[in-house]
């Protein structure tokens, strides 16, 4: 049986994705609206630089993983590119949402430069911190509350940038969003230092028989990714779930602002989704424990489905109306990085049992990639978007703009809801099965020892 991991290191691994969805969150919320509605460039140039940034984001993430999990230091294998990239991640972030001095060509590429020094700042982080979750423990049930303790503190720290983001901006700024924006960066870069500093201290990483970690090749990886089923399973579900719900949320603030007049009320607006979120988690891992992680996958995806045609359907007039709206989603968007960030460990261990190679970083790096650069397409998607419907910058947009980005805003989320659905159906790892696979694969490391 397997040891039983303490709060105290369940707390301070989870702390970290505070730290780390303050960026992620505050990115994924704001740049784009500080791109088109405060910097003053197109919705077309402003998807561009996003959508590079996130793809040299997405195409740095396997190397780090290839890269962390070769590493070895006395402070282990992943805990030193998360204290020593903690500072310069902070540092680009603020330099993120500053407006500089530039105009036309000049202005376009040294928002592009910014943008791709911060997502190398990200990557160096955030691909050790996620690979640390296998290293912690190899206990199912354990990673499911490991997995809560982090998707809490994620949900958290995305509550804290959603619902104080534009509070600060306003506050800092006394009218001025560029400089709103600035004080934003400098305040939420500053915390993510001491939260990181904290991870590292308490968290220490189990250590493996090097054989397979070191001996590991880009062949061998590739060949143990391709025959993981269960790995490709859980991939494509949170890649298409993901890539579509950013046409949602990236589109909310506009909607906020333009269709129902409620810009200053944001922070509420915003707040509310991401509380929502934060509150369900604990429902969710439950639910999990219960039911299983793909009956509560599946529940959570018919909530999801449910909570986006009520958003298309119903004339949506007032604040509260909005509010009682992504409540509901909120609560159902809970699910999603609970389940998958618990599921996702699972299927290292069902690809060490099928080809005897462990390469846990690897994996969640090549996970990152597709989902970053899924998100990276979107996101140049939305700029395309945002201009054929006519969208201008701080004008009073045409009813026919805004019906469009609710559709938008509507179904293209729903299509992802329901291809997760049925891919997910066929996900085979259970309690029981996984069980079964740590058994194996102890049972073949002892047989390898002693022949």
């Amino acid at each position: 049986m397997a040891k039983a991991i303490s709060n105290k290191i369940r707390a301070a691994y989870g702390i970290g994705d505070y730290a780390i969805c303050l960026y992620w969150s505050g990115v994924g919320l704001y740049l784009l609206y500080f791109y088109t509605d405060v910097v003053g460039i197109s919705p077309l140039y402003a998807g561009w630089i996003y959508a590079i940034g996130i793809t040299w984001d997405a195409i740095t993430d396997p190397f780090m993983g290839f890269i962390a999990e070769r590493t070895r230091s006395k402070w282990g294998s992943y805990r030193p590119f998360i204290i020593f990239g903690s500072v310069p991640l902070a540092l680009s972030f603020v330099l993120l949402f500053w407006v500089p001095p530039f105009e036309g060509t000049f202005l376009f590429l040294f928002l592009l430069l910014v943008n791709i020094f911060h997502r190398s700042c990200f990557t160096i982080v955030s691909v050790p911190y996620s690979s640390l979750t296998a290293r912690i423990t190899d206990d199912s049930d354990e990673r499911t509350k490991l997995t809560t303790a982090r998707m809490l503190a994620a949900s958290f720290g995305t509550f804290s940038i959603s619902a104080a983001g534009f509070p600060i901006v306003l506050f800092f700024g006394s009218g001025n969003e560029s400089t709103g924006f600035l004080f934003l960066g400098l305040i939420s870069g500053s915390i993510a230092i001491l939260i990181l500093a904290i991870t590292v201290y308490f968290v220490k990483e189990r250590t493996f028989d090097p054989v397979n970690q070191i001996n590991a090749n880009f062949k061998l990886i590739a060949k143990s990714v391709s025959q993981n089923y269960p790995f490709w399973i859980v991939f494509s579900s949170i890649l298409i779930l993901g890539s579509t719900a950013l046409m949602f949320n990236n589109n909310l603030i506009y909607f906020v602002k333009y269709s129902l007049d409620l810009h200053a009320y944001q922070g509420l607006i915003l707040g509310t989704s991401g509380g929502f979120t934060l509150l369900a988690i604990p429902f969710w891992a439950l639910l999990a424990l219960r039911l299983g992680k793909r009956n509560s996958w599946l529940i959570a995806m018919v909530w999801l489905l449910v909570g986006f045609l009520a958003f298309y359907f119903y004339p949506t007039q007032s604040l509260s109306e909005l509010l009682i709206i992504l409540a509901f989603l909120g609560f159902g968007n809970g699910a999603t990085g609970v389940l998958f960030w618990s599921m996702l460990p699972d299927t290292i261990e069902y690809g060490e049992w099928k080809t005897g190679i462990r390469t846990e970083s690897s994996l969640y790096g090549f996970m990152t990639f597709a989902q970053k650069g899924a998100i990276g397409i979107s996101a140049l998607l939305l700029g395309i978007i945002l201009t054929n419907i006519g969208f201008i910058p701080n004008e009073t947009q045409s009813q026919e703009t805004l019906d469009s980005l609710k559709m938008v805003m509507s179904w293209v989320p729903i299509s992802g809801v329901i291809l997760s659905l049925v891919m997910v159906i066929f996900y085979p790892i259970n309690k029981s099965f996984h069980a079964k696979l740590l058994k194996d694969i102890a049972e073949n490391k002892m047989s390898h020892e002693q022949g």
